[in-house]
């Protein structure tokens, strides 16, 4: 399913945090839209995330209007196993200040990325070829955030975002939400909202005397 800018717009509208952005929002739309159709044009080449997911890419604009929802914009964003950048890249459409690291080991899925990164003019874009734990971004900062809406089961995820490095770790949820399973965070933003197949759950977790 191919969405135009005002349809991208409509999924907007139960976040009111991006509606209030005006011409910023509008200029960010434009960018998801080329961000949308560059990954349609790579996908029909090499595989860049499941075909599920590219024939109705309307979960992942939701995902990333989500985050951006609970976002804090004073601290890099690390996207962990981003594949064809989501929600790093969508959020980088939206907030082309915020410093973002795209982590991903497979070496056609980086080079996309990149290429958006280029196409799309986001200098603050940094591609890792890389699984995490990535020591590259890792060593370079004292503070990080990280996301990840890789399949990784909600359970694991904590503990595998949590480094020297990480003040704020974001959680999706699904049906199935789990007790958090680490010590040291506080929960400081929740947000729900309905995505095309069911409720979901986004919420922010911040180190304690952060």
């Amino acid at each position: 399913m191919k969405l135009n800018s005002t349809q991208i717009k409509e999924l907007s509208s139960q976040f009111p945090m991006i509606l209030d952005q005006g011409d910023l929002l509008d200029a960010g739309i434009d960018r998801i839209v080329k961000y949308l159709e560059l990954r349609t044009q790579w996908a029909k080449i090499h595989n860049l995330s499941g075909p599920q997911a590219l024939q109705d890419c309307r979960n992942d604009v939701l995902d990333s209007f989500a985050l951006y929802s609970v976002l804090r914009q004073d601290i890099p964003l690390v996207d962990v196993g981003t594949g064809s950048g989501v929600p790093g890249m969508i959020l980088a459409c939206l907030c082309p200040e915020l410093e973002i690291f795209l982590v991903e080991p497979l070496v056609k899925r980086t080079a996309f990325l990149n290429t958006c990164a280029h196409q799309l003019g986001l200098k603050q874009v940094k591609v890792f070829r890389d699984r995490w734990p990535c020591p590259s971004v890792i060593q370079g900062y004292s503070q990080l955030q990280l996301v990840s809406r890789a399949v990784i089961s909600p359970e694991v995820w904590p503990a595998l975002a949590d480094t020297v490095s990480t003040v704020v770790i974001y959680q999706y949820l699904a049906m199935h939400r789990p007790e958090w399973g680490l010590d040291g965070f506080d929960m400081k933003g929740e947000l729900s909202y309905d995505s095309t197949e069911a409720n979901r759950l986004i919420r922010r977790w911040e180190r304690l005397g952060f």
